[in-house]
């Protein structure tokens, strides 16, 4: 081959790639992603800046690097969920990023198809921003519907129990390991707050509000009375073994012990009003300093801990793990922020970037950084100096331990989640408030739920 054939390759192959690159318009190399979220100025502000509509340089450098444009678009939290839902029963694709909590979106869309298997991603785009092997395995199992991974976690939180330090001593209290500690512990509390004549501190804040929101915490109270996730006859948790064992619904059964004692806790212990409270509620309540303990969604507790005025609130919370039922399990309370890619995305590979990215070791050191909560995917972070410092070594290990101890899946995976965590919560809220007596809030709630799964087909013959 001759030095004069490879000069006039060598050309005419430059002179291609020149042309090339002059007929392309400005920006076109970029790819825009969507992304469908909540907690706007709380996720990524060191991305998005605090009011969440302004790319900061970090931002500008992963997209100049990757070649995409990152098109964020915020919501609160019923607007988000119902555009998601809009979008996937169009198959519009309009978003490529989407928020699906574990609390119903994962299991609603996984089952349904709407949102893309992640394992292959995994294998076949590592990249440099995520590493699953520094994510708490808990964590990502409970974004796996059937062993299939459909998203990946941000900020995520297992069950615990946040205390006044002071207050137990003051009553020569210490955290309970049990439920029957628990009980006694709330009974010495609520005695030794009355007899001082202290009536504006309660024993205990928890979430009781309509909706979704309380059953993360309610079910946890079923899975440790029970010891195991009592919604259907023999635990059935995916549609294959609720349709092979054509497996009841058991609300008026095993369910109902744990579900009482949440009710009653709540009436007995807990402050006025908490048949409508949120998390906000009980943030702002253990953050004011009127309640002793808050369980079990610890994380609400290190939110307080972020806003509070109250230097005894400060200086005294302590961070126990979650009491043990009589049905041998602890008490859960899990759930992860998490995003997944949807299925009709024409740019999943770019989507795959954004995702990682946005869930990767960076964005999870940032978020500890700024909130200095421990609740976090991955051990590298939760270890991290700014975390050991504000807590300390013990309660870091307390929490690791908690994480490790968690059970994902305390409650059924099923394509109807949604539906049942609303039921649920709504149930909750309506026992806790007395308008109706708790066994037949259950017994309204064993009708719902076997209405809905005869309608769904479950036990067809």
């Amino acid at each position: 081959m001759s030095k004069n054939f490879l000069k006039a390759v060598g050309l005419t192959v430059s002179l291609a790639l020149v042309i090339s690159l002059m007929s392309l318009p400005a920006g076109a190399a970029k790819t825009g992603i969507r992304v469908l979220v909540f907690a706007q100025g709380f996720a990524w502000p060191e991305l998005f800046g605090s009011t969440g509509v302004d790319e900061t340089e970090r931002l500008k450098q992963f997209e100049e690097k990757e070649g995409v444009d990152v098109r964020i678009e915020w919501g609160d939290e019923t607007a988000i969920r119902q555009k998601v839902a809009a979008d996937f029963a169009a198959r519009t694709g309009r978003y490529d990023l989407v928020l699906v909590g574990t609390d119903g979106g994962v299991q609603t869309y996984g089952y349904g198809g709407f949102l893309e298997p992640l394992d292959k991603y995994l294998e076949l785009y590592p990249g440099e921003y995520f590493d699953p092997q520094d994510v708490y395995p808990q964590f990502l199992d409970a974004n796996r519907v059937e062993g299939v991974l459909y998203a990946l976690p941000y900020y995520s939180f297992g069950a615990g129990i946040m205390y006044r330090k002071d207050i137990f001593d003051k009553y020569g209290l210490t955290s309970p390991k049990t439920t029957d500690e628990l009980y006694q512990v709330l009974e010495a509390l609520k005695s030794g707050l009355r007899g001082e004549g202290i009536t504006d501190v309660y024993p205990v804040t928890m979430r009781g509000a309509p909706g979704e929101e309380p059953t993360l915490d309610v079910a946890g109270f079923v899975y440790a009375w029970a010891g195991y996730p009592a919604w259907f006859e023999g635990g059935a948790m995916t549609p294959d073994q609720i349709k092979e064992k054509k497996a009841m619904p058991i609300f008026t059964g095993d369910f109902a012990p744990g579900f009482g004692a949440f009710v009653e806790i709540c009436q007995k212990y807990g402050p006025p009003g908490i048949s409508t409270h949120t998390w906000v509620d009980m943030m702002n309540i253990y953050a004011m300093g009127k309640a002793a303990i808050l369980m079990p969604s610890a994380i609400n507790a290190y939110a307080a801990l972020g806003v509070t005025e109250d230097e005894q609130v400060k200086k005294y919370t302590r961070f126990a793990k979650s009491p043990t039922g009589s049905g041998g399990k602890q008490i859960q309370s899990f759930w992860t922020f998490s995003l997944g890619i949807n299925k009709d995305s024409r740019h999943k590979k770019e989507a795959w970037k954004v995702l990682t990215f946005l869930m990767g070791k960076e964005s999870m050191q940032a978020f500890a950084e700024r909130t200095q909560w421990p609740n976090v995917t991955m051990k590298s972070v939760l270890y991290s100096d700014v975390l050991i410092k504000r807590y300390g070594m013990e309660e870091i290990k307390l929490n690791e331990e908690s994480i490790l101890e968690a059970e994902p899946f305390y409650f059924p995976y099923i394509p109807e989640l949604n539906e049942y965590m609303d039921r649920v919560g709504t149930a909750t809220s309506e026992a806790i408030a007395k308008t109706k007596p708790v066994e037949t809030v259950l017994s309204g709630l064993q009708t719902w739920a076997l209405e809905t799964m005869l309608r769904a087909g479950y036990y067809k013959k």
